[in-house]
Formats: C-alpha cells, structure tokens, sequence
C-alpha cells in the first residue's frame, strides 16, 4: 500500500513538472503561429494595395493621352557595333 501511494506520488510530480514545461512551449508556439499569420495577411494586404495604386496609376496615364517619350535619335552606338 504504502509502494503504490510512494509510486503515484512520483508518477504525478513527474507528469506536473512535465506540463508545467509543455502548456507554456504550445502557448508561445500558438501565439508565435498567429501572430506570423497576421503578419503575413498584413504584407499580402499590402501588397495588394500597391498594385491596385499601380493598376490605377497605370489606367490614369493611358486615360489621359499621355504617350510614351519618343527615343532621341543621336551619336548612339550600340555596344554590339562597337570593335
């Protein structure tokens, strides 16, 4: 009697100490988790927004008659015709 109560006393401060490190570790991996997925919708959001700015910025200069500047005609050599 007195072995099996030495024996479930041992088994429980083993299995507390156990948990008491395991509960905080898959806490912090859980609010690490979601805290890198917020980020990540946040730079996705991001992002999506830039190129919507860009999608627009790009619709209002064709809108607007703007053409591309015209290449100057000059002394311009091309590297592959020079020897």
């Amino acid at each position: 009697m007195l072995k099996e109560i030495i024996i479930f006393l041992l088994v429980a401060y083993i299995v507390s100490r156990i948990l008491r490190f395991l509960l905080p570790v898959f806490r912090i991996t859980s609010a690490a988790s979601s805290h890198m997925r917020n980020m990540q919708e946040q730079m996705q959001a991001q992002m999506r927004e830039a190129e919507r700015n860009q999608q627009q910025a790009t619709n209002s200069n064709r809108g607007s008659g703007q053409k591309k500047p015209v290449e100057k005609q000059g002394d311009y050599i091309d590297y592959e015709e020079v020897n």
